[in-house]
Parts: structure tokens; sequence; C-alpha cells
């Protein structure tokens, strides 16, 4: 049953990948490798990172963020998802350039190995070795062992064997503003940060000896102050306000086929809000951040971290439902981070690292 059950499991998640090679504009499920996320400190904190976004993986949440890096990074993240079936790696280098600007480089990839290739024409056959046949004298097993035993398959032998791999190349660009807002009050002006960016973005996508390609457009902003500044009261924290806007032509890939086949990736909105707050009596600090997202329907979600004398994170956090959770050590530029996410097909686990320079 254990061959059974890993043969089940390979078809349903090929059959997933292959419905964006298949169905074109129809399907939801275009480029999805790029809904999974990057960095285990984002995806700990429930994916609430719109607002946030203060490091390498800002490119990613949101582009703006990119332009409040203060120092050079090189970010990674590693995971192998649905029990070893998929892995997913990230490689990213971010440097802040003169100015308030900043530019990002980053690599994402997805890859299925071992999807077996069957002749179709097998499917349709109704003779003495034909599919349904086949089907006939399997009603006669009850178990995967006796259906072996009468020497009955389901299919033939596969043709061959080919891997499905999803790749996306992004440049970002981020430019942080910094504006003084005069209230009039006895003239009394709060100081606020507003950085602004934008992702240029390649897809590449393979599977059975054909290929696809399409370019991307990601943009984002946020707003950022403190509410010490607006009360005069040291004791409290910042608040920032963000929006990030994903594919905003609706991505078109274009896939090698003889009929040129198209798949389209559809627009997406990303709204949040995060507070941070110092706790200098406990020598630590918190972040409590929401984010909204639509592209096929809304989806909440929410994060926590404490972070205590700027060593040790723990998080936590609701993506769409699913519980998150992470930890994080710091060690003067490295920062390690692990994040559990919990899913129908069972949780995965998120180890990313990050160098400051």
């Amino acid at each position: 049953m254990i061959r059974m059950r890993k043969f089940t499991t390979y078809v349903a998640v090929g059959f997933l990948l292959f419905l964006s090679y298949a169905n074109g504009q129809e399907t939801k499920y275009a480029a999805s490798f790029l809904e999974l996320g990057v960095g285990a400190r984002a995806m700990g904190m429930g994916g609430a990172y719109v607002a946030i976004a203060d490091d390498g993986t800002a490119f990613y949440w949101n582009p703006a963020g990119a332009a409040t890096l203060m120092q050079m990074e090189v970010s990674g993240m590693y995971a192998s998802l649905f029990k070893s079936l998929e892995n997913h790696h990230y490689l990213g280098f971010t440097k802040p350039l003169y100015g308030g600007t900043a530019l990002s480089l980053n690599w994402i990839r997805l890859s299925v190995n071992d999807i077996p290739q069957f002749d179709s024409r097998n499917l349709t056959e109704y003779g003495p070795n034909g599919y349904w046949k086949r089907i006939e004298e399997s009603t006669n097993a009850e178990t995967w062992q006796e259906l072996q035993e009468l020497g009955t398959v389901l299919t033939d032998a596969p043709l061959g064997y080919s891997s499905f791999v999803n790749d996306a190349f992004f440049l970002t660009l981020a430019k942080l503003y910094k504006v003084n807002i005069d209230f009039g009050w006895q003239y009394f002006v709060l100081p606020t940060e507003i950085p602004l960016g934008v992702n240029l973005k390649l897809i590449r996508q393979s599977l059975f000896n054909k290929s696809a390609s399409g370019f991307g457009l990601d943009v984002g902003g946020m707003f950022k102050f403190g509410f010490d500044d607006l009360f005069s009261d040291p004791r409290l924290g910042k608040f920032s306000m963000a929006f990030a806007l994903k594919d905003a032509w609706n991505t078109k890939i274009t896939w090698s086929t003889d009929s040129r086949h198209e798949d389209r990736i559809q627009r997406s909105w990303f709204l949040g809000a995060a507070y941070f707050q110092p706790l200098p009596m406990l020598k630590s600090e918190m972040f409590l951040s929401y984010a909204w997202e639509y592209k096929y329907y809304g989806i909440h979600h929410v994060g926590m971290e404490f972070v205590y004398f700027r060593r040790l994170a723990v998080r936590t956090g609701i993506d769409d439902g699913q519980f998150t959770a992470g930890v994080g050590i710091i060690l003067g530029g490295i920062r390690f981070d692990y994040a559990f996410r919990g899913h129908e097909l069972g949780g995965s686990h998120r180890v990313s690292t990050l160098i400051r320079f």
C-alpha cells in the first residue's frame, strides 16, 4: 500500500502542476510556485509581511522594503515540500545605493523530479492488453499486493521520466523618500518615510521537453511613522502601512508548443499594517502585523514576532487559516531562521539564512 500511496501522491501533485500547462488562461494555477512564499521569518509570521519587509526577502513581499535596508545582504532558503516531492530554493542579493535607493537581485526555483511519462494511446485501448481490460481485471484484487500477484498493472511501463522545473528571476529597484508633515500645531512636524519599489521578473518553466517564459511587473509602497514622534512619548513604537501589487498586467507565459499555448498569472493585491513596540524593561522588542491578500478570493494573514536581546526571535501566525510558527537566531550580521506551516497535504518546514555586510 505504501507504493500505491506514493504513486497516487505523484499523480496528484503532477496533475496540479500540469494544469497550468494544459488548461491555459482558464486555470488558477499558472506559475503557482510563486505563491509559496520565501524567507522563514516571514513564513513563521503567517505571511503577514507586506508592511514589514525589512530584509532581503522584501522583493517578494513588498519591493518597496528593499529601500529600508541599511547594509548589503545575501539571503537564501531551502524547503523540501510534500514528503520531498518538491524542492524549493531561493537565493538573493540586496545592496543599498546612494540617495536612499537600493538594488536587489533574486532567484526562486521549485522543482519536481522523476515524473513518469506514459503513452496516452494505452489509455484508450480495449484489446486483451488494453487499459480498460486491465481495469476489469483489477476488480478481482482488493489490495495492491493481490494486484501484483495477478500480474495485472493499470499502466504500461513509463516511456521515461521528466522534471518540472520552475524558475523566477527578479530585478528590484527601490527608493526611500523622507517627508516631514507639518500639522501646524505649534510648529509640530511629523517625520515620515515613504519607500517605493518595483520588480521586473522573468519566469521560466520546463516540462516534458517543452518550455515556457514570460515577463511580469510588481510594485509596492509603504508609509511609516512613529507614534513616539506623534505623541511625544518615547515608550511608544513605530507604525507602518503598505500595499503591493503583483503581476500588474496579468503576466503572460507562453509555451513552446505548436499552438504557442499561453498561461496568465492573475494580478493580486496585498494591503497590510504593522506595529513595532520596543520593550526596554525586558531588553526585547515585538512586531504585530496583519495583511490582506486578494487574488481569487480574500485571504487573511496575521503574525507576531518577539525578539529577546536582539539574539533570539520567537514567531507565530495564521496564514489563510493555517497555523505557522518559527524561531530565529541572530549572531552579529548573520541570522538563521526556521518556520513551520500546516497544510492539508502535510506540514512543511523551511530553513533560511541571511548575512549582512
